[in-house]
């Protein structure tokens, strides 16, 4: 054994050897952030992630309400939070969600549950 198969971690001494001792492995989350996937996390990555970002589409007020009530419908009249995650993201919800309130479409439990009918 030579210092350096002692200094490698656990995840380069499992590795088959395919790989050159001097080239860099990208890890957990970084295997993501390379869009282009050549094996390096560039500015081109960033572009293509930024883009992406700005590319989905951006559902109006009215749109996020009409998904949050036919949800709640399917529901039965009442669900969590947890239900309507997949609709908007949370910050949106959140808002929209008040001004339901404000407007007495849906009433909240104290519980955090939500209701097309005034909870008793």
């Amino acid at each position: 054994m030579n210092w350096k198969y002692i200094l490698k971690t656990e995840e380069e001494k499992a590795h088959c050897g395919t790989h050159k001792e001097d080239e860099k492995m990208l890890y957990g989350g970084q295997k993501n952030i390379d869009k282009d996937k050549d094996g390096k996390i560039t500015g081109k990555d960033f572009a293509m992630l930024r883009n992406e970002r700005t590319r989905k589409a951006v559902k109006s007020d009215a749109q996020i309400e009409k998904e949050i009530l036919a949800e709640i419908k399917k529901e039965g009249g009442a669900l969590g939070m947890k239900n309507l995650k997949a609709i908007a993201p949370l910050k949106e919800l959140k808002r929209v969600l008040n001004a339901m309130k404000r407007k007495k479409v849906v009433f909240m439990h104290k519980d955090g549950d939500i209701y097309t009918h005034s909870p008793k």
